[in-house]
C-alpha cells in the first residue's frame, strides 16, 4: 500500500515521504494538508478516469465536496470511490473548511474538538473517519474497543483510513493503464486479423 502511495506522490509532484510526514504535523496542519492532498488526488483521478489530461487544470477549480457537481460526487458516479470513501472524504473536506475559514482555528487540536462533541457526534466521528477499522482494534496483543481507540487516537485513525483510500485511488491509475493497454492489444489483434484475410 505504501509503495502505491509513494508512486501517487510522484504522479502529483510531491516530495517523497510527504504522506508519511503528515503524522508529524500539528492537528490543524494535518487536516489542511491531508485535505489538500486529496483534492489534488481527486482532480488527477478525474482526468485519468475520463481520459482527459487536458481538463485536469479545469477540474482543479471544482469544489471537492459540492453535492451537485463536486469532484467527490463525480468520482462516486464513476465508481472510483465507494460510499464509505466518499463519506470520509466529504467529512474531511467539511472539517477542513471549518478550520480554514476562521484564522483562530489555527490552534485546532483533535482532543479539544472531540471533547466538544456530544455522544452522538462522537459515534458519527468514529463511524465516518474509521469505517474500515475492526472492532475491537488489535494492537500488540491487546484488544481495544474501536470507539475508544479512535477517540484517543483520532489523527492516527484518520491517517490510516486515508492511507487506504489514497492507495485505492492510485489503483485507479493502474487500472486505466491496463484498460488502455488491453484496448491497444484488441485494436492490434483486430487489425492484424482483418489485414491477413
Amino acid at each position: 500500500m505504501f509503495e502505491d502511495i509513494s508512486k501517487f506522490e510522484e504522479n502529483l509532484n510531491l516530495p517523497i515521504g510527504f504522506y508519511t510526514k503528515l503524522l508529524e504535523e500539528d492537528d490543524w496542519s494535518f487536516v489542511i494538508k491531508l485535505s489538500a492532498l486529496f483534492e489534488a488526488a481527486c482532480t488527477h483521478i478525474l482526468s485519468v478516469r475520463l481520459r482527459a489530461p487536458e481538463l485536469e487544470a479545469s477540474f482543479a477549480f471544482l469544489d471537492q465536496a459540492n453535492t451537485k457537481y463536486g469532484k467527490l460526487l463525480l468520482l462516486k458516479k464513476l465508481n472510483a470511490v465507494n460510499s464509505n470513501q466518499y463519506k470520509f472524504l466529504e467529512r474531511l473536506a467539511s472539517l477542513r473548511n471549518e478550520l480554514a475559514h476562521r484564522v483562530e482555528n489555527v490552534n485546532f487540536t483533535f482532543s479539544s474538538y472531540i471533547n466538544n462533541l456530544d455522544k452522538n457526534q462522537k459515534i458519527s466521528f468514529v463511524k465516518f473517519f474509521a469505517y474500515n477499522y475492526n472492532d475491537p482494534v488489535e494492537i500488540n496483543d491487546k484488544s481495544i474497543p474501536k470507539n475508544e481507540f479512535v477517540i484517543n487516537n483520532p489523527k492516527l485513525a484518520i491517517w490510516n483510513v486515508a492511507s487506504d483510500i489514497f492507495a485505492c485511488l492510485y489503483v485507479e491509475i493502474e487500472a486505466m493503464k491496463l484498460k488502455s493497454d488491453q484496448e491497444g492489444l484488441n485494436w492490434y489483434k483486430n487489425n492484424l486479423t482483418s489485414g491477413s484475410s
